[in-house]
């Protein structure tokens, strides 16, 4: 895969790299050395069906026979790899592996659905896909029977857990190699992930990280945002999700700390863990810790333990904050993108008071400009979009024409976020200029959600839009104007988006019908008045 790099001007990169925000370190040898520092330091995936435990010396030699028998395969570095799977010590084993290998990691998320997977399958013209044979009640093996035609450039198909499939090499068998000896040499500015995220226009954009960039954010954000010394916790997010793998793998990893996944977001089965073996919940999105402390079995003593959260992802709200400080919890608030994956986030040492009414000042390196409308910098206080740059801030988009729309040529991105910087360098996230929907950390494209619900029978014309939720941060509603006297039910348009495999946290949560929409006088459906509609509880 050839690079794509957005602007970024020269005498930053030069700072950059004579700073030491940037080094030649490739992200597999990042990976092999944060191991072997650690070899009898453990990951454990705490699970109720199959529970793990592994020291880094072993995932080191899973990791290296699984380079070894791709490589067997013929995968060679530069190439795409797809990878869709559950927190397990096999997920793991498969981003070091790739990583080792020298391959483009892309990560898909569980929650993404057939659509989803093609699109980003085709999209990076990926030979090879691993996955799991089922987690839960979803059953990816028969998804993948269903859509396999659909991509054409998919050679190599790895299966971990199941029964052995036709078509399709077990995990266990890829393993059934010597380790490669050496990690694969490239070059630092080259792609290493391709991680997607969902755009405005329907469709889900690919967000190219160099070795440089992620490394960046592995050694001085990461480093810089989580606590030392502190209770273990355990990161129920996804490693294929930016806050499973950044605060659940790379994070513990580079710091020689223990590794603890659960398999699955059980809020019961999670406060028994930390209640069996001493261990605290960990962070992501502001739902799990609202359901955490609404938990009967969240006693003092695992409050105690947990001391600290970080939540990001989607706005959090202020009463979760001040029912987190009641019980003893500190809330970092913090804010990023997949496109830059953290711009700021509160600290332990900060003042109680811009913990929680800021998320957190600006990470080592990373600048942020707040532009009004008309282009120009807005004053210390005052309200604009917010734009970033830093070290950890992406090479470009997969489609470099998506580029010029949102870096300009002094390396700046658009964010597409409302926010206020204060004199001390706190940034305080307030909205988005788009109309993006932010539900539980997952982006929610409406452009996407609204062109498969218009392919349901009943439907004429659909607006879906974000609405503030104290539980999600956002819930999407979604308006639809009927095109017959039965109009659809809520349960009809999501037994609709289940059939076209849209992803279920997609979904709309609230149904609404209307005999038309409020429109520009170009026909534009005027979305800000349906939000308003929705929080003053008009129909």
């Amino acid at each position: 895969m050839a690079a794509t790099h957005a602007p970024l001007p020269d005498e930053l990169a030069r700072h950059y790299l004579e700073t030491g925000l940037w080094d030649d370190t490739s992200l597999g040898a990042l990976l092999v050395n944060a191991l072997r520092a650690r070899p009898q330091q453990t990951m454990r995936v705490w699970s109720k069906t199959s529970p793990q435990e592994l020291t880094f010396a072993e995932l080191e030699s899973i990791s290296r026979r699984f380079a070894a028998g791709l490589r067997a395969r013929g995968v060679r570095p530069g190439d795409t790899v797809v990878y869709q799977l559950p927190n397990c010590a096999e997920a793991a084993a498969t981003f070091v592996g790739l990583a080792v290998l020298g391959a483009v990691l892309v990560p898909v998320a569980g929650y993404y659905g057939r659509k989803e997977l093609i699109d980003i399958v085709n999209s990076t013209e990926a030979s090879v896909l691993v996955t799991a044979a089922r987690h839960g009640n979803r059953n990816y093996l028969d998804e993948l029977r269903d859509s396999r035609a659909a991509m054409p450039g998919l050679d190599i198909v790895v299966v971990c857990g199941g029964p052995p499939v036709t078509d399709a090499a077990a995990f266990t068998d890829v393993l059934d190699v010597d380790p490669v000896a050496a990690i694969a040499a490239g070059g630092s500015q080259q792609p290493c992930m391709v991680a997607f995220t969902s755009g405005t226009s329907g469709r889900s954009k690919g967000v190219v990280h160099t070795h440089r960039t992620l490394g960046a954010e592995v050694r001085h954000h990461l480093d810089v945002i989580v606590p030392r010394g502190a209770t273990p916790q355990i990161v129920a997010s996804p490693i294929a999700h930016a806050a499973g793998m950044t605060l659940g793998l790379l994070g513990p990893l580079y710091r020689g700390e223990p590794i603890n996944y659960a398999d699955t977001f059980d809020i019961d089965f999670i406060v028994d863990v930390c209640h069996r073996q001493g261990l605290s919940p960990g962070g992501g999105a502001a739902i799990f810790l609202s359901a955490l402390i609404d938990h009967p079995g969240f006693t003092d003593e695992i409050a105690r333990r947990m001391g600290y959260v970080v939540l990001g992802g989607s706005i959090v709200p202020s009463e979760l904050v001040l029912k987190a400080e009641r019980r003893g919890i500190t809330v970092l608030r913090s804010y990023g993108s997949t496109e830059h994956p953290t711009i700021s986030s509160g600290l332990m040492h900060d003042d109680p008071a811009h913990l929680r009414s800021t998320d957190g000042r600006l990470l080592p390196a990373v600048e942020v400009d707040i532009k009004r409308a008309d282009g120009t910098s807005a004053p210390t206080g005052v309200e604009g979009e917010i734009y970033s740059r830093g070290p950890d801030r992406c090479a470009g988009y997969l489609d470099p024409t998506e580029n010029a729309g949102s870096f300009d040529s002094d390396g700046w991105l658009a964010t597409g976020d409302l926010g206020v910087l204060d004199s001390a360098g706190h940034l305080a996230v307030t909205g988005r200029a788009n109309d993006l929907i932010i539900r539980n950390g997952i982006n929610i494209s409406p452009a996407e959600v609204e062109n498969a619900v218009l392919s349901c029978p009943g439907v004429a014309d659909v607006a879906v839009v974000g609405v503030p939720d104290h539980r999600t941060g956002e819930r999407a509603v979604a308006f639809v104007e009927p095109s017959g006297p039965s109009p659809p039910t809520l349960s009809d348009i999501a037994a609709h988006l289940d059939r076209v495999g849209l992803a279920k946290p997609k979904w709309p949560e609230e149904l609404r019908l209307v005999t038309g929409f409020p429109r520009t006088v170009s026909g534009k459906i005027q979305k800000y008045v349906l939000r308003e509609q929705v929080r003053d509880g008009r129909t």
